[in-house]
C-alpha cells in the first residue's frame, strides 16, 4: 500500500479548508483507490490556526483493498509523513513543519499576516530567512512565492491566492491526480472563471 500525504495549514479565511475540499473531490473523480483527510480549526473563526489533511492511498491489489486491517486508516497525518506541505502563512508554515521530512516539498506564502500580539508590541515576528533556514534543516525542496500580491495584482483580491497554490502544487509535485480533473472541478460553481485562471497561474510559476 503506497500513501501521498498532503497537510495544509494558514489562518482563517484563506481559504484552506476549501483547499481540501477541492483535492478530495478531485479524489473521488480519478482513479484513486481510497481518500481520507481530517480538518482542524483555531479558536477564532478568523485568523485563527486552521489545517486540513488530504491522504491519497493505494493498494498493491484487490486482496489488499478488501483487507480490513490494511484499509483503515487515521484522517490524521503522523509527524514526519508528509509528502508535501502547503502554507499561506509564513510563521504557520514553521509550526506545520512538525509533518516534514528530508523528502517533502513545502510550498509556502511569503507574505506575513502579523498577529496582534506582535501588532501591539508584545512580541516579534520570525525573520523570513530564519524561517526559511529552519525549513532548509528538513528538507531542501522547498518553493515560496508571494501569492497575496500575485492574487491581487491579477484580480484585485486575495481570494484567489489558494487556488494560485493548488497550482504550483501541481507544478511542483508528484501528486497522483490528474490537473484536468482539478480544472473540471473548478469550472463549475461561483468564480469559476478567476479560479481557472488563478489555477493556470500557479501551474506557470
Amino acid at each position: 500500500m503506497k500513501k501521498f500525504n498532503i497537510a495544509i495549514v494558514g489562518l482563517g479565511g484563506q481559504g484552506i479548508i476549501t483547499m481540501g475540499t477541492v483535492l478530495k473531490n478531485a479524489a473521488l473523480s480519478s482513479d484513486l483507490q481510497d481518500v481520507s483527510g481530517s480538518e482542524r480549526r483555531g479558536g477564532a473563526q478568523r485568523e485563527g490556526y486552521v489545517e486540513t489533511f488530504v491522504k491519497y492511498i493505494f493498494y498493491k491489489n484487490s486482496s489488499e483493498l478488501k483487507d480490513p486491517k490494511k484499509n483503515m486508516h487515521s484522517p490524521m497525518i503522523e509527524s514526519g509523513g508528509a509528502d508535501v506541505l502547503i502554507s499561506l502563512e509564513p510563521l504557520e508554515t514553521l509550526r506545520g513543519a512538525c509533518y516534514l521530512n528530508r523528502n517533502s516539498t513545502v510550498i509556502f506564502n511569503e507574505m506575513p499576516h502579523i498577529p496582534i500580539s506582535v501588532r501591539m508590541g508584545q512580541t516579534s515576528y520570525p525573520e523570513f530567512g530564519y524561517i526559511a533556514r529552519e525549513l532548509e534543516k528538513i528538507t531542501k525542496k522547498i518553493f515560496f512565492y508571494d501569492f497575496d500580491k500575485i492574487s491581487v495584482s491579477n484580480f484585485n483580491s486575495l481570494t484567489q491566492k489558494n487556488i494560485i497554490a493548488l497550482g504550483v502544487l501541481f507544478a511542483k509535485t508528484n501528486i497522483p491526480i490528474d490537473k484536468i480533473v482539478i480544472e473540471s472541478i473548478l469550472s463549475v460553481g461561483k468564480g469559476a472563471k478567476d479560479n481557472l485562471e488563478a489555477f493556470q497561474i500557479g501551474l506557470a510559476l
